[in-house]
């Protein structure tokens, strides 16, 4: 399914069209199929986050649970567990910077620090130009290469804070480095 075609500014919340209602239970239905009759949650929030300008509107939300057979409370709950997903507007890219242990003995203060400074943001924050958001990560999984940090979904280890300028402007450009 082709997600790309249609895609909405971040934090859209008007009505849901009849080509939004259509896109949504495509969707549900594509993935109910992939999962040999079960249903990926995580799948389809990240499907609709990519669609949806990298947040999930209320409506979308209200509709997807219909679809889903489930009340819109639990699929909030389940939005509002993962720190991935967001139900509020956020950056074109989102920036995690991974704060665990391992990363955090290894440099990750020092690539935070640099982040913010780079971005003029604090965590949590949107750039400006609507570009960057800056978010902490409990845990992205590489402990082995850290510290890291993923932009959107490609993932950088090793990272040192003269690393991270060249890293964003390769993403403001449109590639991964």
């Amino acid at each position: 399914m082709e997600l790309d075609n249609i895609t909405r500014p971040a934090g859209q919340a008007q009505p849901l069209s009849d080509e939004d209602k259509r896109f949504l239970r495509e969707l549900v239905e594509t993935n109910r199929g992939e999962h040999h009759g079960r249903l990926s949650y995580m799948d389809i929030m990240f499907e609709l986050e990519h669609h949806y300008g990298n947040s999930l509107p209320g409506p979308v939300l209200g509709e997807v649970a219909r679809l889903l057979g489930t009340s819109p409370a639990q699929l909030n709950g389940f939005v509002t567990f993962y720190t991935m997903l967001s139900t509020e507007p956020r950056g074109q890219h989102v920036v995690r910077v991974c704060t665990s242990g391992p990363c955090h003995v290894t440099g990750a203060p020092s690539i935070v620090a640099e982040l913010k400074r780079l971005l003029g943001v604090e965590l949590g924050e949107t750039t400006s130009d609507g570009m960057f958001a800056l978010e902490a990560s409990s845990c992205l999984g590489i402990c082995g290469v850290s510290p890291a940090l993923m932009i959107d979904d490609d993932a950088y280890g090793n990272l040192t804070p003269e690393d991270l300028p060249r890293i964003l402007d390769a993403k403001r450009a449109g590639g991964t480095q």
